[in-house]
């Protein structure tokens, strides 16, 4: 099954992300914005794993010391791998990264110890919510500054990725809680 672990966000912040790419649909044509339910910061994409990879993955997650809740803010609006040939746009976050990291390097390691090949590229804590076809430049005029209050990051999910005609719906397969939200 094809799947990947991330960290949950609130609905009102994927509701208020829809919004801004609504905005911002009327001046960057060509993007298939990614619907709010498939909104989230990804921790690391697995691809095809098996259902016996799948609980190896929640064994090693689920007894980890307990991970701080994160209250996070959004920073702004940014592509991947850059602005000049913008082929996915993120909204990048500010207050609760450096937690995120931690969390990010020490299931890592928890997967290193699995056999898992660490992953190459850097880690950039993000939420995707737009995607372009044809790389384009994505300008700062069509930016909006973004103004969403602070946020509680209160699950990490491992979910099931099911490709369709209308994109990927996601089926969670298992959940962490997370603690010392305030």
């Amino acid at each position: 099954m094809r799947s990947f672990l991330a960290f949950e966000i609130p609905p009102e912040v994927k509701e208020y992300l829809s919004s801004v790419s609504k905005a911002m649909a009327r001046s960057i044509p060509g993007v298939r914005w990614v619907r709010p339910e498939g909104q989230h910061i990804t921790i690391r994409f697995f691809g095809e794993i098996s259902e016996t990879r799948a609980r190896e993955i929640k064994d090693i997650i689920g007894p980890a010391g307990p991970y701080p809740g994160v209250e996070a803010t959004l920073k702004g609006i940014d592509a991947f791998p850059h602005r000049r040939k913008a082929r996915v746009i993120v909204a990048t976050l500010d207050e609760g990264v450096d937690i995120i990291r931690l969390i990010y390097h020490d299931i890592e390691n928890r997967l290193t110890a699995l056999g898992y090949e660490r992953e190459k590229r850097g880690f950039t804590p993000h939420i995707t919510f737009g995607r372009i076809k044809v790389p384009a430049p994505l300008l700062e005029r069509d930016i909006p500054p973004l103004e969403c209050p602070p946020f509680a990051i209160e699950r990490i999910i491992l979910y099931k990725s099911i490709l369709g005609r209308e994109g990927a719906t996601y089926e969670p397969l298992f959940e962490k809680r997370l603690g010392g939200v305030t």
